[in-house]
């Protein structure tokens, strides 16, 4: 059984990655100590899903703005 060890600060994000990947089955990650801080024991196989980094999603296309129009107003030389 592996033991995970996240980096400082990344241990929630790491339990919650482990915990997806788990997805019905919870128990196959449990929670251990390591040199004072948190680390994860998890089985083979789920040690090989999280392996691979997540996919970053696609992101969004840039909208297109038209080019706004701009309506002026004739100057017809009178002030009134």
């Amino acid at each position: 059984m592996p033991t995970i060890i996240p980096k400082p600060g990344q241990a929630p994000a790491l339990a919650a990655r482990l915990l997806k990947a788990a997805g019905d089955h919870p128990e196959r990650v449990r929670t251990s100590t390591h040199g004072g801080g948190t680390a994860f024991d998890v089985d083979d196989d789920l040690a090989a899903a999280i392996a691979e980094p997540e996919p970053e999603p696609e992101p969004e296309p840039e909208p297109v703005n038209k080019p706004a129009t701009r309506k002026s107003r004739a100057n017809t030389g009178s002030d009134s």
